[in-house]
């Protein structure tokens, strides 16, 4: 049994993984950290671990750097990459999502959250209800120049019908899907390479999550849904897997002055 191929396979059978995508990833979770450039050699011995061969990855780097989101540096015959400024403040805002800790609100704290919601009902949505929550006064002004009937004030109280008309169709599914595709690592003794391309395939498939749904507010959840046990599944297996696949990048992952730097933020920190 290959724990990190068995894993490999499990994802692609719901959705096939793209190398650009998986080296994004990576970057965002393991390179930025670590003062932003990696080798290529290091990327393609962590993404040859998943099966996936050099010259894709090749392929992959020269889409990147074409369409602007990583800048290449040649030194001697080694090629080193790290993102460019026009990807990192969308690059940042996406990394602040993926780790954030989950807050669901009760009791006092959703008192004094209440009257803070504006919800916006778009006519493409129309009768399918979706409820997006401005978080800002900024969002706020915008919305109401839009076309949305805009409601602003106090929630009362949310009944069960409304909570599933406003979730995706596949949506909670897709928290499932990650949990069984994980399952079988959970309890399994990993190496460091091993680990780090755990890590890298976990972030990868719950930022995919992310992107791909409109975030469901807590006041907004069906009765059996499924986000708070899958993030508590990602945090917990995440912080599993940091202290092998952190020691692999250590010992192993290259950039430009030799060794890979130091992390300059404790990952340890994230999804808490």
């Amino acid at each position: 049994m290959d724990p990190v191929l068995d894993l490999v396979h499990r994802i692609n059978d719901s959705k096939k993984l793209r190398v650009w995508s998986l080296i994004i990833t990576f970057f965002g979770d393991a390179v930025v950290l670590r003062g932003g450039a990696v080798s290529a050699r290091t990327v393609q011995q962590i993404l040859a671990r998943m099966g996936i061969e050099s010259g894709a990855v090749r392929t992959a780097f020269s889409r990147l750097t074409n369409d602007g989101w990583v800048v290449r540096e040649k030194i001697g015959r080694s090629s080193f990459y790290r993102l460019s400024e026009t990807g990192i403040q969308p690059f940042q805002e996406a990394t602040d999502r993926i780790y954030a800790p989950l807050t669901v609100l009760s009791g006092e704290a959703a008192d004094q959250h209440a009257s803070k919601w504006t919800v916006s009902i778009a006519r493409s949505d129309y009768p399918k209800i979706r409820l997006q929550k401005s978080r800002s006064e900024s969002q706020t002004a915008q919305l109401v120049q839009s076309d949305n009937l805009i409601l602003q004030g106090e929630l009362v109280h949310v009944p069960e019908w409304l909570k599933q008309a406003n979730a995706r169709a596949g949506h909670a599914d897709s928290y499932h899907n990650l949990m069984q595709a994980f399952e079988p690592v959970v309890d399994t003794k990993l190496e460091p390479l091993d680990a780090l391309s755990v890590r890298c395939l976990l972030i990868h498939e719950w930022r995919r999550i992310l992107f791909q749904y409109d975030t469901v507010e807590p006041e907004f959840w069906p009765d059996d849904w499924p986000q708070a046990h899958c993030h508590s599944f990602v945090r917990n297996l995440y912080h599993h897997l940091l202290p092998d696949s952190e020691r692999w990048m250590s010992d192993n992952a290259t950039g430009p002055d030799g060794a890979i730097g130091k992390s300059k933020r404790d990952p340890a920190q994230r999804f808490n």
